[in-house]
C-alpha cells in the first residue's frame, strides 16, 4: 500500500491531497482505498522526508530529493496551482534566527508564498 501511494503522489503534477491519491490508488487498485489510510501514509513520509506537506493546501508533494534536509519553501500559483519547492539555506536560516531571538524554538519551519508562476502572469 505504501508502494502504491508513493507511486500515485510521484505521478501528480501538483501537489495531491489525500483524498486526490485516495481516488488514484482506488482506481489503480480497482478497490476502495479509504483516504484516512492515505493520511496516515503520508505523515510517515513527511516524516521520513519522502514526501513534503504544503500547508496551506493541505496537499503533498514526492521530494524529489530525500536524503537532503532542508525547511521547506514553497512558491504556490494562486492560478494554476503549479508548486515549486525551493531549498535556501540563508532565507530559512533567517527565520530560525529571527524565531530564535523572539524565543521561539523553531522546529520545522514552512515559508510559503503565493502569487502567479510565471506561465500565469
Amino acid at each position: 500500500m505504501r508502494q502504491a501511494v508513493f507511486d500515485a503522489l510521484a505521478n501528480f503534477e501538483k501537489p495531491a491531497s489525500a483524498y486526490d491519491i485516495a481516488e488514484e490508488v482506488s482506481k489503480r487498485q480497482g478497490r476502495r482505498v479509504a483516504a484516512n489510510s492515505v493520511y496516515r501514509i503520508l505523515d510517515l513520509f513527511v516524516s521520513s522526508n519522502l514526501a513534503m506537506r504544503v500547508e496551506s493546501a493541505n496537499a503533498y508533494v514526492a521530494n524529489q530529493h530525500p536524503g537532503c534536509l532542508h525547511d521547506c519553501i514553497f512558491l504556490i500559483c494562486d492560478s494554476c496551482g503549479q508548486t515549486t519547492h525551493l531549498d535556501d539555506d540563508k532565507l530559512s536560516g533567517g527565520v530560525r534566527e529571527a524565531a530564535a531571538n523572539a524565543g521561539f524554538a523553531a522546529t520545522r519551519p514552512v515559508i510559503e508564498v503565493r502569487g502567479k508562476c510565471g506561465d500565469c502572469s
